[in-house]
């Protein structure tokens, strides 16, 4: 009876979908003088769950301060958020670099400052076909 291939990737499809739709709360035993295996953690009696005690959220498998956490959240926005920038900019000078925008804006500028006559924008030959009586 060997393991085919087919039960591996079943295996593996079952562990991912419990793990997707199944809360990670440690389970805590009443009886057991440390009932949770964390800080500022409480058995519910009727849950048989570890929870956070008030003023305290989950981080991970421990329970940190509220104010720990929102500063942790904003250190990671500005921290994408610099990020992200930089990316725009970055993005910006290589287009700018690879097409020579700033010669070509300079030279409509100097275009227009001059009143010069663009020969892509004069017409050479007849433009009318020739009047016949």
């Amino acid at each position: 009876m060997d393991i085919k291939l087919i039960d591996i990737v079943a295996t593996i499809f079952i562990h991912f979908v419990y793990c997707a739709y199944t809360e990670h709360i440690l389970s805590c035993n009443i009886n057991q003088i440390p009932s949770c295996p964390g800080n500022y953690q409480v058995c519910n009696e009727t849950s048989l769950q570890c929870f956070c005690i008030e003023r305290y959220v989950r981080s991970g498998d421990d329970c940190v301060e509220e104010t720990d956490a929102a500063s942790s959240h904003d250190a990671t926005a500005a921290v994408v958020s610099i990020f992200t920038i930089a990316l725009v900019v970055a993005g910006l000078v290589l287009v700018i670099r690879k097409y020579n925008l700033i010669d070509y804006i300079r030279q409509k500028i100097n275009f227009k400052r001059n009143n010069d006559i663009m020969y892509e924008d004069v017409m050479i030959g007849q433009d009318d076909p020739p009047l016949v009586p």
